[in-house]
């Protein structure tokens, strides 16, 4: 399946550029490797609570006067991810499946 293969890539690829990116890169890089995992239906393990909650944590919720402003807490999570070399390049579209899914919920 292709993307099995995409994401098999994109983890070894994640892997190996760690030693080269920022540290705040590299802090991100499991959140979006676990997320792409849950757009195909794969939780990750125990390895994932932790991305995962990066991920939907309140601190990436952004705030009107009146309550969470979903479309600019999306758009903050897809901020939060692209931080992450690997979601770039051929694997924006991943990046943008997470958020189409995921972008606009309190949790996964």
């Amino acid at each position: 399946m292709k993307l099995r293969a995409l994401f098999t890539t994109l983890a070894l690829g994640a892997v190996a550029g760690l030693s080269t990116v920022p540290a705040n890169a590299q802090d991100v890089c499991p959140s979006f490797l676990c997320m792409a995992g849950k757009t195909q239906g794969r939780d990750g393990g125990p390895g994932c609570i932790a991305p995962v909650q990066a991920f939907f944590s309140p601190s990436l919720y952004i705030y009107d006067e009146e309550s969470i402003d979903w479309p600019a807490t999306a758009a903050n999570r897809m901020r939060f991810l692209g931080q992450c070399p690997s979601s770039s390049g051929p694997n924006s579209a991943i990046l943008t499946a997470i958020i189409a899914k995921y972008g606009m919920s309190a949790s996964g």
